[in-house]
């Protein structure tokens, strides 16, 4: 029965039929929907719960964003990729293709060598990466009793100071000035009486010794700046929809 059902020239036409409607189904709308980027709502939540479980925090809108935009940056490099044929015979996940697709798109210039006058200017335009660490001498001595042993006088950076005495007194402490009347902060240890003897004012770095940093830090800015022009212009060419609640 099956076998002469078969032979019937109206199933042929039925199933071939068939066929034309599914390539034309996934096919007419390729070129309008290729450039289309969708990202559900459900992707949103999957994302942000993903992100909360590792981080062991509750995301603020700025970050949920960030994840956002990242998913989408993703996207369209993963999308480039497939363009130019980076899928074959590949099984790696969307986001290796994108990055596999960054070092197609940015990774193919060399910059020239910045001269001295290019980088001094880049350091003092940004002098809040090559300051000498500000650093604080105080006197202390703790009030209440206590197994800790204390020095009697410091001098010590922020950093330093957290590490010694706990976060939120390193803040305070850094908020006194010089000559004050003494004054009471609380350490992870107990009540402080402190006393501030000086404050280095940080000033910037001589030159020579932080010019490889400045030159690599100038690289990286100018080399991310020249990947965001070509990034925005090959996201203008795509039409994004952010699935709201």
């Amino acid at each position: 029965m099956l076998k002469k059902l078969l032979n019937e020239p109206l199933v042929h036409f039925l199933v071939l039929g068939g066929l034309l409607f599914l390539f034309y189904f996934y096919t007419a709308d390729l070129e309008e929907t290729e450039n289309s980027i969708v990202i559900s709502q459900n992707r949103i939540e999957q994302l942000t719960k993903d992100s909360e479980e590792k981080l062991l925090s509750i995301l603020t809108e700025e970050e949920k964003q960030k994840l956002v935009d990242q998913e989408i940056y993703e996207t369209i490099l993963y999308k480039e990729a497939l363009k130019i044929g980076l899928d074959k015979n590949d099984a790696d996940m969307r986001s290796h293709l994108a990055k596999k697709m960054e070092f197609v798109l940015y990774d193919t210039e060399e910059f020239p060598t910045p001269s001295d006058e290019v980088l001094e200017k880049f350091m003092i335009d940004n002098p809040k990466d090559y300051r000498q660490e500000a650093k604080i001498t105080f006197t202390q001595s703790l009030m209440n009793p206590s197994t800790e042993k204390f020095e009697k006088e410091y001098t010590l950076s922020e950093f330093e100071a957290s590490n010694i005495f706990g976060r939120s007194f390193s803040e305070e402490l850094f908020k006194l000035e010089v000559d004050e009347k003494p004054e009471k902060i609380e350490s992870d240890y107990g009540i402080h009486e402190v006393y501030i003897t000086s404050k280095m004012i940080p000033k910037l770095q001589v030159f020579e010794k932080v010019k490889e940093q400045v030159k690599e830090d100038y690289l990286n800015a100018q080399r991310a700046e020249k990947n965001k022009v070509i990034y925005e212009a090959i996201k203008s060419e795509y039409s994004i929809n952010i699935e709201k609640k």
